[in-house]
């Protein structure tokens, strides 16, 4: 019996391993079959290989740099294999146009690992599906974005931003050296705690501050280089129910859970009639469409969770690169302080006035397209096999287009590697849109756009009215990475701030 038994597990090890070998070979001569140029393929790892040698050689992740090398040496449209996945990369605009909207039918789901399953963002709209109502999520969602709700948060994001710059004026006057993308960080938390559920946290100051370091754990469990399951589980997918099974038991279900159930507490407290029903919190806006039939409570739960994830680290990472260019380029910095300076003395500094501010609109735009925060998520699943312009796009591969590479496009942009917010001036948004791109493409593009872009040019206006930002001497210049999702600075980033008087 016990020879019976043995056998019987030696057999289907082998025939698994056959198969799973058969199934790679097939899938691994797919890309030279439609035609599609890329590197050479290593028979488990994909193309991931090439990534991890890179990082080992480099130090650190540099994919989004690597990505118009590809672009230079194969041409406009590639294909890497993540794993066993398919990802085909596009970059002219006619091919992004055709698979991003025009046909967007067939290419509505954004690409989420399969290990993703397990986790608490299936209902939001950041991994919905058209099949599990993303069109629904997201008419519900998008006119709490809107311009009167945004107006209605300013004053208390505002109020967030002068604690940031309290600190700032602390630090600075201390003589001490500092990484300022922890301040941008804390900033950004802070605001998204108060906007986007009346959370009074004082991660600025507190860095022991509980929602700070769950936030922080979480964004740290996404990093390929801290996850193991992640990387592991997209070059061996044939053990995906192994992988799910052991999610529970990973750093991104430990760094979640706690996320989730504060927000589920949260709700049933509001739910409960705690902090008003005037409040114009996104939880609570959320909620009024819940009373009234257009989302359900998992749909309200997950969504704030996705703009807790989504909006904190990419927009703390946006107005840090900004600061760190406008401190490199005083030039720009002195041209956007005077024009600060102006609508200060004519307006003040509110909602208004600093959205019709001219230049400060060329450097939160130029800022995004030298340094696009987000990087392999601009991505969609061709559900049925589909011919574009000529070139044949199977069902299951995934469509991506990199911000980084559109942007650095010399066939984009005039002279793409040099910082110029006045190629902005007279820069026609409808003709040009899909060559500016750091908050996606089509009808799935960011739906909290409106809410990063306040936030970023208050923010930026109001520290370039108390500061003057410079480099400091003898520092190394600053290096970008990819931790797979985020474009951030490698290593701690410090400036000298000057107070004006």
């Amino acid at each position: 019996m016990a020879i019976l038994i043995i056998s019987t597990i030696f057999f289907t090890i082998i025939t698994f391993i056959s198969y799973s070998i058969w199934r790679r070979h097939a899938i691994f001569k797919l890309r030279s079959s439609i035609g599609i140029p890329g590197p050479p393929v290593h028979w488990l790892w994909g193309n991931l290989n090439i990534i991890k040698d890179r990082v080992s050689r480099l130090g650190y992740n540099d994919t989004t740099q690597w990505h118009p090398t590809l672009h230079t040496k194969y041409g406009p449209i590639f294909g890497l294999y993540c794993g066993t996945q398919l990802h085909i990369t596009v970059s002219e605009e006619e091919d992004i146009k055709e698979i991003f909207i025009q046909n967007f039918s067939n290419f509505s789901d954004r690409m989420t690992p399969d290990i993703f399953g397990m986790n608490q963002l299936n209902q939001s709209l950041l991994q919905n599906t058209y099949a599990t109502g993303w069109k629904h999520t997201r008419s519900a969602i998008a006119p709490i974005f809107s311009t009167g709700k945004m107006k209605a948060m300013h004053e208390t994001l505002v109020s967030k931003i002068d604690i940031f710059l309290e600190v700032l004026k602390e630090k600075s006057s201390s003589g001490q050296k500092w990484d300022i993308f922890e301040n941008f960080q804390s900033l950004s938390l802070d605001i998204i705690g108060k906007c986007a559920f009346a959370i009074d946290s004082n991660c600025q100051r507190d860095r022991t501050d509980l929602f700070y370091v769950q936030a922080r754990k979480f964004v740290g469990a996404v990093d390929l280089k801290k996850s193991w399951i992640l990387p592991v589980s997209l070059i061996l997918p044939e053990l995906s129910w192994l992988w799910r099974f052991l999610y529970k038991f990973s750093d991104l279900s430990a760094a979640e859970l706690p996320l989730v159930k504060g927000l589920v507490d949260l709700y049933d407290r509001r739910r409960a009639g705690e902090g008003g029903n005037d409040s114009t919190d996104l939880l609570n806006l959320l909620i009024r469409r819940e009373t009234i039939g257009k989302m359900t409570q998992r749909e309200v739960i997950e969504n704030c969770f996705a703009f807790l994830i989504a909006g904190y680290e990419t927009t703390s990472t946006a107005m840090m690169f900004s600061a760190y260019l406008l401190a490199e380029y005083p030039i720009v910095q002195q041209k956007l302080y005077e024009e600060i300076k102006k609508t200060k003395e004519n307006a003040g500094l509110n909602y208004d006035s600093i959205h019709n501010m001219k230049y400060l609109d060329c450097v939160y735009k130029e800022s995004l397209r030298f340094y696009p925060p987000t990087t392999h998520f601009t991505n969609r699943v061709c559900l049925n096999d589909m011919t574009i312009r000529g070139q044949i796009y199977p069902e299951d591969s995934t469509l991506k287009v990199q911000p980084y590479t559109i942007h650095r496009n010399p066939a984009n942009w005039e002279s793409p590697d040099e910082f110029q917010p006045e190629r902005f001036e007279n820069w026609e948004e409808k003709s040009s849109s899909l060559k500016w791109i750091p908050f996606g493409v089509g009808p799935r593009y960011c739906v909290g756009m409106r809410f990063a872009e306040m936030e970023f040019k208050t923010t930026i206006a109001k520290l370039l009215d108390t500061f003057e930002l410079s480099l400091v001497p003898g520092d190394p210049p600053m290096i970008p990475e990819t931790n797979g999702v985020i474009f951030r600075p490698r290593s701690p980033v410090r400036l000298n701030l000057k107070l004006r008087i």
